[in-house]
């Protein structure tokens, strides 16, 4: 029975897709994908933005089969108990290396920028706190949160649309210049910054009303969330020029720091610290998904608040472990592509064998 405080509206998991989905690649998004499409880098955003939209379809299409059931519920009874076991863990393991490499990307950002001679485990220690202060609670709570956090991203948008006093739109001409292959290699690297709709696995019973207006939900999210990466990548690609887009690993946070103000003094910092509540956001929807994997591996079904405190051990040592530059892009393209498995071939898998098999999950009562 799914208890009535952890029930959510389909706004508040719009809400929830944002802030887990907006994180740590704004900052690095343009620069890579960049350097795969040029100035066609907007338009790998938007094919990335409609690819992972087929993926929520897919993954819509597998929970609306089971109503009342999570992802880590109905597994076993798609794949039989020890299959099913061994496809949680690997969930849960996802999502803890998610959560991690979003740190570790958050640490090293903090560090080159602002507190260059704080330790990192100090930083890491603060974020991991606050996951740990919000995620025992119940899903309802921690909706509420990322409500109130939503702001912060309009916020963003409308620092990052000062810089258009300034801008060369010849710099993307011609469009099409880097030709589809090039394109498609730079809506791959959106993919890996678009994710986080895949919560959706974990949350779909437990979000009220028709499985149609969940759908929507989520789509209107992952539309908001590839508009505001788009819009970032784009003005990035007028306001540099290539040779220099080349040297910048941040582009963005060179742009705001260039801005000036009368009564503000580098407003990097200032945009920072707003970017810095998304990527708290966003480390919160995946610790949330890690906790729950976490919980029924260890037989806490249902109850992953016990969890919580192992999972982020987990997590903070992982994150301080992993240290070298070129380990961590090593490990960031392993997780890109184990991606795909995750919030695409696996669902489609499972989906496939409940048609065939016509295995669904009845709806269950309230409480």
């Amino acid at each position: 029975m799914i208890n009535l405080k952890n029930q959510i509206k389909p706004l508040h998991l719009a809400f929830l897709v944002i802030e887990t989905q907006i994180g740590v690649g704004l900052f690095m998004l343009p620069a890579k994908v960049h350097a795969a499409a040029q100035g066609d880098a907007w338009m790998s955003v938007l094919v990335g933005g409609l690819l992972a939209q087929l993926f929520i379809v897919i993954i819509w299409c597998l929970s609306r089969r089971f109503p009342s059931r999570s992802l880590y519920d109905y597994l076993p009874a798609l794949l039989g108990k020890y299959i099913g076991k061994l496809v949680q863990f690997v969930y849960a393991a996802y999502f803890i290396f998610m959560t991690s490499f979003i740190m570790i990307r958050f640490a090293r950002t903090i560090r080159d920028w602002v507190l260059i001679d704080t330790p990192k485990w100090v930083v890491i220690g603060m974020i991991t706190s606050l996951c740990i202060y919000l995620v025992r609670e119940n899903l309802q709570k921690i909706t509420r949160f990322f409500n109130l956090t939503f702001v912060f991203n309009i916020v963003l948008i409308i620092i990052i649309a000062f810089a258009y006093v300034h801008v060369n739109f010849l710099y993307i001409l011609p469009v099409g210049q880097a030709g589809l292959w090039n394109i498609t290699k730079g809506a791959h690297e959106t993919m890996g910054v678009l994710a986080g709709y895949e919560i959706l696995l974990i949350c779909y019973p437990f979000v009220t009303g028709n499985s149609t207006g969940k759908l929507k939900a989520v789509s209107i999210a992952n539309m908001f969330s590839t508009f505001l990466y788009a819009f970032g990548v784009f003005t990035s690609l007028i306001v540099f020029s290539p040779p220099e887009l080349k040297l910048m690993p941040q582009p963005l946070l060179y742009m705001v720091k260039s801005l000036t103000y009368s009564v503000i003094e580098r407003p990097d910092l200032y945009f920072i610290s707003l970017w810095m509540v998304s990527v708290t956001t966003s480390c919160m929807g995946y610790f949330f998904m890690a906790s729950k994997g976490v919980a029924y591996v260890l037989q806490q079904k249902g109850n992953h608040r016990k969890v919580v405190p192992y999972t982020a051990a987990v997590v903070f040592i992982i994150s301080l472990v992993i240290q070298d530059e070129q380990l961590i892009n090593t490990i960031g393209k392993i997780i890109s592509i184990v991606g795909y498995v995750i919030v695409f071939a696996i669902p489609l898998i499972l989906l496939m064998i409940s048609v065939l098999f016509k295995v669904t999950g009845a709806r269950e009562e309230t409480r």
